[in-house]
């Protein structure tokens, strides 16, 4: 027996398969969490790599890897480490961490003995010799043969295109005639088969399909039976006359999503040896391929989505009055800005004659393509009962008992409807729970409007309203604002308050200057030109 000597000092890791990356150092004394989690120390990027995969040491006793319970495990030169049990690592070692493999390298320093056996008389003989042409060979057609697997499966349109492309490579690389995508049992125990490729061109529905063997891969293990021997699958595997199979679970994120199932009903000689893990490399990459359709799905859902809400807030817009107008009676000014999404408010100037002016304001619950239909449908019964000359009472009440009886979304809105009438000077209006506004009146005083008393709008169908009326005068202003103005916030959640409104309104000269000002102030209070919510300001009066 002969000794050869070698130190460590240190562990570098050198990524030799897996997801580009850099390597890595493992200083003495150093405890380092591996995995794809965002608290790692080493980041693993690949969706099979647990969050937490496994934990590197470096001791006086050496350095050591440690599985903390991975689901597609942790290996060292080929051989699996056991759940928390500390595994010695030491230079010309292989770290395999799922898909990423690392070689481990040192440098001198105190010596550590090693120890040879001289056997070069009883196994010389038994020794197989490749020449590095044979292996350099057969390592590239293999790697070719996978990479090639990999963009047909990356190719897929859809998870049935997938499935098929999968079982195709699957039979490509790895000699069994029969291979199958199938999705977990159902309650029932229904298995749906994605796709099914059978050398002998059986249907699938004439295949039955071992449930010991599906059962042996739920947890990420590859459950592999070869060369006949029945192993922990049991009786049934013998029942079905099955030679060999081979069982893997395809997971996106831990979670299960199918199985690539393998067998053989009569001996097959020409299954590869890596069979198992050329398997286990195809889940691998067909769950990415996976997570890469979902995604694509959800960019084209979310792509037709702000197509049809950018067409919904264009609709919209042509439906609000002119931003300015001033006439030989009336003046107003007003701000229409949807969120981010389809506006929910409401607003609408009406001129019914050279002396009547209808005003339409509201909020209609909710967000999204939902409020902005209803708000649309509330506007245009309201311009049409008001057009044919409904009192705001009678209007609001019809539009009530419209939206209460056919409203199947469980909304409902807010709603303010007055009618200027510059021969009577006065205003006649009904608050159906709106409340949001004041009364600038001439000498630039504002006061707050009355105690609003009518019901919310869509919630009961026998809700009755009454008019209100209130004396208006030339130079009076009424403005209206939806409750996103006085609700906006500071960065330290104080918000911006009636009080506010009604200082600044008191203070501007025209109903334009009441609604600029009114959203200049509150996006400075808010800091961002971006406000929380739809906001809807206007100001109308008599000139």
């Amino acid at each position: 027996m002969t000794q050869a000597t070698q130190s460590i000092q240190r562990l570098w890791f050198e990524p030799v398969a897996g997801p580009e990356m850099e390597g890595f150092w493992l200083e003495p004394e150093m405890d380092m969490l591996l995995g794809r989690g965002s608290d790692c120390d080493v980041k693993l990027l690949d969706a099979s790599v647990s969050r937490q995969h496994g934990r590197l040491r470096s001791s006086e006793e050496g350095c050591y890897i440690t599985d903390l319970g991975s689901r597609i495990g942790t290996a060292v030169n080929g051989e699996p480490c056991e759940k928390d049990v500390p595994v010695l690592i030491t230079t010309g070692d292989v770290l395999q961490l799922g898909p990423c493999a690392f070689g481990a390298s040192g440098r001198q320093g105190t010596p550590v003995a090693m120890q040879t056996i001289d056997d070069s008389g009883e196994m010389a003989s038994q020794i197989q010799r490749l020449t590095r042409g044979n292996v350099g060979a057969l390592a590239q057609h293999r790697l070719n043969l996978l990479i090639d697997c990999s963009e047909r499966i990356n190719a897929a349109a859809d998870m049935k295109e997938l499935g098929s492309l999968l079982v195709k490579s699957t039979v490509d690389g790895t000699g069994f005639q029969r291979a199958a995508m199938l999705m977990p049992p159902a309650e029932d125990g229904a298995i749906e088969v994605v796709a099914f490729l059978d050398g002998d061109s059986r249907d699938a529905t004439d295949t039955t399909f071992s449930r010991s063997l599906i059962e042996g891969a739920s947890k990420g293990d590859v459950a592999c039976l070869l060369s006949g021997d029945t192993g922990d699958y049991g009786q049934s595997i013998a029942d079905l006359n099955i030679h060999s199979a081979l069982c893997c679970g395809i997971f996106v994120d831990e979670e299960l999503l199918a199985y690539l199932y393998l067998d053989a009903r009569e001996q097959e000689q020409q299954i590869q040896p890596d069979a198992a893990g050329f398997c286990q490399a195809l889940c691998r990459m067909a769950g990415l391929a996976y997570a890469n359709l979902k995604r694509l799905e959800m960019q084209i859902e979310q792509t037709r989505l702000e197509h049809d809400l950018s067409a919904a807030r264009e609709a919209q817009k042509m439906m609000v009055p002119e931003d300015v107008g001033v006439g030989e009676v009336f003046q107003w000014g007003h701000i229409f800005r949807p969120g981010r999404e389809a506006s929910g408010d409401l607003l609408d100037i009406i001129p019914l004659s050279e002396t009547r002016m209808a005003l339409v304001v509201g909020d209609v619950s909710g967000k999204g393509a939902g409020a902005a239909i209803l708000m649309s449908a509330a506007q245009s019964f309201l311009y049409a009962r008001l057009s044919e000359g409904a009192e705001p009472w009678e209007a609001v009440t019809a539009v009530n008992k419209f939206i209460s009886k056919r409203s199947a979304m469980n909304k409902f809105l807010t709603l303010w409807v007055g009618i200027f009438d510059s021969e009577k000077k006065e205003l006649t209006y009904v608050d159906g729970g709106h409340g949001h506004w004041a009364i600038r009146r001439a000498d630039g005083t504002c006061e707050a409007p009355p105690t609003p008393d009518g019901f919310l709008v869509g919630i009961d169908a026998n809700s009755e309203y009454k008019n209100a009326t209130l004396a208006i005068n030339s130079g009076d202003r009424i403005i209206l604002f939806s409750d996103g103005i006085p609700e906006q916030q500071t960065h330290t959640d104080e918000q911006y308050g009636v009080e506010r409104v009604y200082e600044l309104v008191a203070a501007s000269p025209s109903a334009e200057e009441d609604v600029k000002r009114l959203l200049e102030s509150v996006i400075e209070w808010g800091g961002s030109s971006d406000l929380d919510d739809d906001t809807t300001i206007v100001s109308l009066g008599l000139v």
